[in-house]
C-alpha cells in the first residue's frame, strides 16, 4: 500500500514537470508542407534583392561563385538541423536539444532568441513586402501611367504601409489560430504562387536590356560610370567573394522552419531530410539561378553602380530590384500585374512560416514551465497555441508601427538587422556548440547517428558560422547598419539574457508555488 502511494506520488511529480501531459498539437504536416515552411523561413525570395543591392560593397568579388557557395557551405548546417529534427521529434526541437544538453538557462536563452528575433525580423518582412508592391507598381506607372503611378504613391505612405501590413499579418495570425490545418494547405498554395512568380521573374531577367533601363530616368551608361567610383571593402578577391556570401547569411542559416514543428511532422526521418535539407538545396539552386540571370543580363557593373547611387537617387535604388527591371522591360499589362502582385507572395510566404515558427518556440519554453503556463495554452478545438500567436501579433505589429510612423523609425529599422545577429550568435552557434559538446562527451542526449561524422560536420558548421559572425560584427556598419558599442551589444544579447533570467525567476516561482525543482524538467524529454 505504501509502495502504491509512493509510485502515485512519483507519477504526479512526473506529470507536473510539464504544463500538460501532451502538447495538444497533432502530427498533420506532411514532408512537402514541412519543406515549404523551411523555404519560407529561409526567406530566399528576398535574397536576390539583398545580394544584388550589396554588390557595390565587394565589387571585386566573384558574384556568381559567391551566390553558389553561399548555400553550399551551409549544407553541413542543414545536415545538423535534419539530425536534430530526427532525434528530437518535439515542438521547437533545437530548443529542446540545447536545453537538455547544456544548462537549462542557456537552452531557454536560445529558445527566446529564436522566438523574439524572428518577431522583429517578421516586422521587417511585413514592411518590405508593401515596399515590394510599391516598387512594382512604380515600374508599371512608368509603363502605363495612371492608376498605377497613384497606387505606387499611395503604397509609399507610411500609414498605408502600416495598415496593409497590419491587416495582412493579422489575417495570417488568425488563420494560424482558427484554421491551422487549412493554413498548412494554404501555405502550400501561397508558396506555390511565390515559387512560380520567382522563377518567371528570374527567367525574364534575360529580357532586360540596357535600353529598357533608360525608362527609369537613369541610363545604363550612368550606372556603369558610377560603378568605377566605388571603393571595395576588401582588396583581396577571395575575401571580397566571402564578403558577398555574407549578404545571404541573414537568411540561409534559418533552416529550422521544419525543426520548429518537428512534433507535428509525419513521415519520420525522410520527412525531415526533405523538409530541412532539401529546402536549402532547392532554395539555393533557385537563388543561384535568379542572381546568375540578373548578372548575365545586365552585368555586375550595373548593380554596383546602382548601389553606389542608391543613397542619393531613388531611381537607382529601384533598379536593384529585379521585379522593377523586368516590368520596365516587358510592357505587358496582365504579365506585369501577375509579377508585381505575385512578388508580394514572396513576403506572405515568409509571414506564414515565421508566424508558425515563433509561436512554437514560445509554446515550447512555456510547456517546460520556464515561462508562464498560459503561454503554452493550445486550443483543444483548433490545436493551435493561441496565446503564443497573440504574443507574436502584438509584438510584430507594434514593431511595424515603430518602423513606419514613429520618430524612432530610422534607428529601429537599422536595428532590424540585429535580429539576424541575435539568432546567429546566440541561437545557431550555441546549438552547434551543443552538438559538438554532446558528441565529444558521447552524452545520452547526443544526436542519433555516426558520432564521428556528426562531430566533424558540427565543427565545419561552427567554422562557417563563425566566419559569417566575424564579417558581420567586424563590418557592422555595412552588414548590420549599426555601430557596435556596449548599447548595441546589450540589445543583441537581451533575448538570450532574458531567457537566462526567466529560468531563475521561474525556478524560484515553481519551487515556492508548486514545490517543483524546475531543473528536473530539463532532465526529461517533453511528451507529445
Amino acid at each position: 500500500m505504501a509502495e502504491d502511494k509512493e509510485l502515485k506520488k512519483e507519477n504526479n511529480i512526473q506529470k507536473s514537470l510539464f504544463a500538460r501531459e501532451s502538447s495538444g498539437l497533432v502530427r498533420e504536416i506532411n514532408w512537402l508542407t514541412a519543406m515549404f515552411i523551411s523555404m519560407g523561413f529561409i526567406a530566399f525570395y528576398a535574397l536576390p534583392v539583398s545580394f544584388l543591392s550589396g554588390l557595390y560593397v565587394s565589387p571585386n568579388g566573384i558574384a556568381i561563385l559567391a551566390a553558389l557557395l553561399s548555400w553550399i557551405v551551409l549544407l553541413p548546417h542543414a545536415f545538423i538541423w535534419t539530425k536534430i529534427s530526427e532525434s528530437y521529434q518535439r515542438t521547437a526541437a533545437d530548443y529542446v536539444f540545447a536545453s537538455r544538453v547544456l544548462h537549462p538557462a542557456i537552452g531557454i536563452g536560445v529558445g527566446l532568441v529564436f522566438g523574439i528575433s524572428q518577431m522583429i525580423f517578421d516586422a521587417a518582412i511585413v514592411y518590405d513586402g508593401v515596399g515590394q508592391l510599391a516598387s512594382g507598381f512604380s515600374a508599371m506607372g512608368i509603363n502605363f501611367g495612371q492608376p498605377y503611378s497613384g497606387i505606387a504613391s499611395t503604397l509609399s505612405n507610411p500609414y498605408v504601409v502600416l495598415f496593409i501590413g497590419a491587416i495582412t499579418f493579422t489575417i495570417v495570425i488568425l488563420l494560424n489560430i482558427f484554421a491551422p490545418k487549412f493554413t498548412n494547405e494554404l501555405m502550400s498554395i501561397v508558396t506555390g504562387i511565390a515559387l512560380v512568380t520567382f522563377i518567371i521573374n528570374g527567367a525574364l531577367m534575360f529580357t532586360v536590356t540596357p535600353q529598357s533601363i533608360a525608362a527609369s530616368g537613369i541610363t545604363y551608361q550612368e550606372l556603369v560610370s558610377a560603378s568605377t567610383k566605388v571603393t571595395p571593402l576588401f582588396s583581396n578577391v577571395g575575401l571580397a567573394t566571402i564578403g558577398l556570401m555574407v549578404f545571404t547569411a541573414s537568411f540561409l542559416p534559418f533552416v529550422n522552419g521544419a525543426t520548429s514543428v518537428a512534433g507535428e511532422v509525419r513521415g519520420g526521418s525522410k520527412a525531415f531530410t526533405r523538409g530541412v535539407f532539401m529546402a536549402l538545396v532547392v532554395s539555393g539552386i533557385l537563388i543561384t539561378f535568379f542572381i546568375t540571370a540578373s548578372i548575365m543580363s545586365l552585368g555586375t557593373k550595373f548593380f554596383i553602380g546602382a548601389g553606389v547611387l542608391a543613397s542619393t537617387n531613388s531611381a537607382a535604388s529601384a533598379l536593384t530590384n529585379p521585379t522593377f527591371d523586368v516590368v520596365l522591360a516587358n510592357k505587358n499589362l496582365p504579365l506585369d500585374l501577375f509579377l508585381v502582385i505575385g512578388s508580394y507572395f514572396w513576403y506572405i510566404a515568409v509571414m506564414f512560416a515565421v508566424a508558425l515558427f515563433v509561436s512554437r518556440y514560445f509554446m515550447a519554453v512555456a510547456f517546460d514551465k520556464a515561462l508562464p503556463t498560459v503561454v503554452s495554452y493550445v486550443s483543444e478545438k483548433f490545436h493551435s497555441p493561441v496565446v503564443a500567436h497573440l504574443i507574436d501579433e502584438v509584438i510584430t505589429i507594434s514593431s511595424l508601427a515603430i518602423i513606419t510612423v514613429t520618430p524612432l523609425s530610422s534607428a529601429f529599422f537599422y536595428g532590424m538587422d540585429t535580429a539576424d545577429a541575435m539568432a546567429l550568435l546566440f541561437g545557431f552557434i550555441i546549438v552547434v556548440l551543443a552538438v559538438i559538446y554532446s558528441s565529444v562527451r558521447n552524452l545520452p542526449s547526443a544526436l542519433k547517428g555516426n558520432r564521428s561524422l556528426i562531430l566533424l560536420i558540427g565543427v565545419i558548421d561552427f567554422v562557417v558560422l563563425s566566419i559569417y559572425a566575424y564579417y558581420w560584427f567586424g563590418n557592422s556598419t555595412i552588414y548590420l547598419g549599426i555601430q557596435m558599442n556596449p548599447a548595441t551589444w546589450a540589445i543583441i544579447a537581451s533575448p538570450f539574457l532574458a531567457g537566462i533570467a526567466s529560468y531563475y525567476i521561474m525556478k524560484f516561482y515553481r519551487a515556492k508555488k508548486e514545490g517543483i525543482d524546475l531543473s528536473m524538467t530539463f532532465k526529461e524529454i517533453p511528451p507529445e
